[in-house]
């Protein structure tokens, strides 16, 4: 018995994800690779997808359906293979609707009443890893409750412990009993859906540019954009799963509200391309498509702006009220990771009622407010109510549909928020178990920023000084560090960190009127600092990778990347890494100091 994994939650903010590795391992031995190191086998899929079924109370009546982004193809379909063996066990019947944008899995669920479904992706992350959403009602899991994370991660231990109790635990592959995988055919429903929700006969002579991250939409996409006889070109390639998210997709972009002309050798593909091509709208999805940004050339300001999912909302709400279709006295959700001016801007707008929750679009999926007009996040998350034709609503994002109806919103004329500051700054290859609620390193940040945000808010400028205090703010996920800043009783900043439910990464997010800028950035800053200091995980073959890049840097100048490097999943993601905390900056082949 390992007693250290008997209370833990093996699921993060979307599902579980991790490195992978086909080696076959007990079920035991899989959760505790997953819980040292973070990697993934078949073995850990099938007792996840299991345990799911006894939480739900699956029987050999029971229907499922599963998916994936396509990123399984470079282990020959090893983890499709177990989760869709490990849902037909005991004699249930499987729909496998095979490479899928995300939002298909729980829309083909409500559409046919199965019990259950999954989606095997890891979203914007590189290849070498992935993992595993499940889906209730068309819902992902919440933390807590009857139907939740935690009692399905209880249920793989005391599976995984009763079964190195009787013997060998059972590994990935056909049992007598077990039911037939229906191989789906999906591409009438998802095309469907793109036709009855993006009105394509208004966009006719917009110039489009995609990036579908060598993903799921790329079949798709290519499909809709053609068979409608829209102008498009696909910058990105096409998807073999090894190079899902390969310098492309939402990953490269997130974090940007522009690019510049000089920022032109170290931007994105699709960033270069719409310099070239300034007429364009660059439409940029993450690997599994539930994700999705526009990217648009201004002129103005002789730059390519980035809307994000809070200015996507913005933008495809105006286009809601401006058909009608918007009801009166409306709610919008959004979460923590949120520009702090868009909920003002949606209720001085349109007069909705603005809610903030925590991180992850599942806490917006699981809304129950009937008035819900859209949902959000920063991240190109954006979740607008979909009625189906069975009187079921679906809640999920979908990358490709936000990114066009924005499109459309600017094109007709319509002009997003006026943004606050939002800055993210990451820490990779982290132990996250040093941060979380009752650590030392938690205590001491939570001290620090109690002691700096006093003298930092005395500095700021004498026109927003009076009136601002400062408070601690919590939220659902205890291990969320978070301090507010207030003016005369309105937030008008957040101070959060929280680790990645996702990634190895911390992340320090600070969230400000534009007034407060300067004041609170060196404390964010401060913050980081620390992460990077306090957080890595000597541990990790990516940090000694990490060290090497820096030291050439630092010695030479400069990285270049080797044909073979090129082809290293390891390399080439600790240069994501690195970039994504702005400590480098390349051309995908040389990289210089940010």
């Amino acid at each position: 018995m390992d007693s250290t994994l008997e209370n833990v939650n093996f699921f993060g903010t979307d599902g579980i994800r991790g490195k992978t590795d086909t080696v076959s391992l007990s079920w035991m031995d899989a959760l505790k690779l997953f819980r040292k190191s973070a990697v993934i086998t078949p073995s850990l899929i099938e007792l996840a997808v299991l345990s799911f079924t006894t939480l739900i109370g699956g029987t050999a009546a029971s229907t499922y359906v599963t998916g994936s982004d396509g990123r399984d193809a470079v282990n020959d379909n090893a983890f499709v293979r177990a989760m869709d063996n490990a849902f037909a066990a005991g004699g249930a019947t499987v729909y496998s609707l095979g490479t899928v944008p995300t939002p298909a899995v729980p829309q083909y669920q409500l559409l046919h009443g199965c019990h259950g479904a999954a989606m095997l992706t890891a979203s914007h992350n590189p290849s070498n890893q992935n993992g595993i959403k499940f889906f209730v009602n068309g819902k992902k899991l919440l933390p807590e409750g009857e139907i939740s994370d935690i009692r399905l991660s209880r249920i793989m231990y005391e599976k995984a412990l009763a079964a190195s109790q009787s013997g060998p635990s059972p590994v990935s592959g056909k049992s007598s009993s077990t039911g037939p995988v229906v191989q789906a055919e999906p591409a009438g429903m998802i095309l469907d859906t793109l036709e009855k929700n993006i009105p394509y006969g208004r966009m006719k002579g917009m110039n489009f540019i995609l990036d579908t991250a060598a993903g799921a939409w790329t079949r798709y996409a290519d499909a809709f954009f053609a068979g409608h006889g829209l102008c498009f070109r696909r910058i990105s390639e096409d998807e073999k799963g090894y190079n899902i998210n390969r310098n492309c997709g939402v990953a490269e972009i997130e974090g940007h509200e522009k690019y510049t002309r000089a920022q032109i050798p170290y931007s994105p593909a699709i960033v270069r391309t719409l310099f070239e091509n300034p007429a364009s709208y660059g439409i940029v999805t993450d690997g599994d498509g539930d994700r999705g940004m526009l990217l648009k050339y201004d002129a103005a300001s002789d730059c390519v702006r980035v809307y994000d999912g809070d200015e996507e909302a913005y933008l495809i709400l105006g286009l809601l009220d401006r058909s009608g279709r918007l009801a009166p006295a409306s709610t919008i959700v959004c979460t923590l990771e949120s520009d702090i001016m868009a909920s003002v801007s949606f209720a001085g707008r349109f007069g909705c009622r603005s809610l903030i929750t925590d991180v992850g679009d599942k806490w917006i999926c699981n809304c129950a407010d009937p008035a819900l007009s859209i949902g959000f996040e920063s991240s190109g998350h954006v979740i607008i109510p979909m009625p189906l034709q069975n009187g079921q609503t679906l809640l999920s994002g979908n990358g490709l549909l936000t990114a066009a109806l924005t499109a459309l919103a600017l094109e007709e004329g319509l002009e997003s928020f006026e943004r606050g500051f939002s800055g993210t700054y990451y820490t990779y290859f982290v132990d996250k178990h040093l941060f979380a609620e009752g650590t030392a390193l938690f205590d001491e940040d939570a001290a620090m920023l109690s002691a700096a945000l006093g003298p930092a808010l005395a500095s700021a400028p004498a026109a927003i000084r009076d009136g601002l205090t400062f408070e601690r703010r919590f939220f659902k996920d205890r291990n969320v560090l978070s301090c507010a800043v207030l003016k005369d009783g309105m937030t008008v900043a957040l101070i959060v960190s929280r680790n990645s439910g996702t990634e190895d990464k911390n992340a320090v997010y600070l969230k400000c009127v534009p007034s407060l800028t300067d004041v609170l950035r060196p404390v964010a800053e401060a913050l980081t600092a620390r992460h990077r200091q306090a957080m890595r995980n000597a541990d990790r073959p990516e940090t000694a990778v990490a060290r090497t890049i820096l030291n050439a840097i630092a010695s030479t100048g400069r990285f270049a990347l080797t044909e073979e490097q090129k082809k290293d999943p390891l390399t080439t993601s600790v240069l994501h890494a690195l970039e994504r905390e702005r400590q480098i900056k390349g051309d995908g082949t040389v990289f210089v100091s940010f």
